[in-house]
């Protein structure tokens, strides 16, 4: 890698870190229904101000050794973790969309905002249990549009292969968003009903479902559907250890969804290959029986 490469992805990897900032207050004051403009930040303890030199992402943390500079309390390892991990999402992102796939910087940026999108999701999750409308509504006008406006963002015979192709690449890209939307969406729906019928009991938010919708919308059918399988082995991942330390039955399974959905991206060709593969054969299977019950 040369120095002008690496430069870049060191500037990408700050971006994220100020990006993740901006997040933080998004987690922390969207369900609370506070302006994420105004006031500026302050500590939730004390009240007192944060000036610029001790929002610094990351560094700041560590330099006040996780403490308030005001009043000692302690502040939350939260900030950096989602700060992090926004930095490490940008610089990942960049790395597969523009530097392997060769992918505009126009594609990546919308690809960044459904990270972004997730991300607040996922931590809200976390801490309250629910996905705001704020997240999904958005995210669910914001992927048609972007379908439009950059048709890269979905592969049109891939997305498309099994619903037709009209060759105009916009109204392609835009029935690919729509249709990964219901599809998706539709999935986490179905789970909740059977699971509902099943467990005589709420086994899936709609929270869910409409994040569920807005994965489909900015990445098509085919990678919603990988998605849909993904999240289940990680939430036993991550979940079984909770069940046997104890720690509650209730799992937000938002976060799984973004894990999933990110670890998709990154891996879109293998994933879309698998489940070419998979309906090719169930399809073939579907018409020879059609076609034996017609003779």
């Amino acid at each position: 890698m040369s120095l002008q490469g690496a430069l870049i992805q060191v500037w990408i990897f700050a971006l994220g870190l100020i990006i993740g900032s901006f997040l933080n207050v998004c987690i922390y004051r969207i369900p609370k229904k506070i302006s994420l403009l105004w006031p500026a930040s302050i500590c939730i303890h004390c009240n007192k101000r944060i000036v610029w030199y001790d929002n610094i992402p990351v560094l700041s943390y560590l330099f006040l050794k996780g403490k308030c500079r005001h009043c000692n309390n302690k502040i939350s390892v939260r900030y950096p973790i989602v700060e992090t991990i926004t930095g490490i999402v940008f610089l990942f992102l960049f790395h597969n969309i523009i530097i392997v796939n060769g992918y505009s910087l126009f594609t990546y940026s919308f690809y960044i905002i459904l990270c972004c999108l997730l991300i607040i999701g996922s931590f809200i999750d976390l801490k309250l249990r629910i996905i705001p409308n704020e997240v999904t509504y958005n995210g669910l006008i914001l992927a048609p549009i972007a379908s439009l406006l950059c048709t890269g963002i979905h592969e049109f015979n891939g997305s498309l292969k099994y619903f037709g192709n009209s060759g105009n690449q916009w109204a392609n890209s835009f029935l690919a968003s729509l249709i990964g939307i219901f599809i998706a969406g539709g999935l986490i729906f179905l789970c909740g009903v059977i699971g509902k019928i099943v467990l005589k009991k709420d086994a899936m938010g709609f929270g869910d479902v409409k994040l569920m919708g807005v994965i489909g919308g900015f990445l098509g059918w085919k990678l919603a559907v990988a998605t849909f399988f993904v999240a289940p082995f990680l939430g036993l991942l991550f979940g079984i250890p909770k069940l046997i330390l104890k720690k509650g039955h209730v799992i937000p399974y938002g976060p799984f969804l973004s894990l999933a959905a990110f670890i998709c991206i990154l891996f879109k060709d293998f994933f879309i290959k698998i489940i070419d593969n998979y309906l090719d054969v169930y399809l073939n299977v579907f018409f020879l029986f059609v076609n034996t019950l017609c003779l």
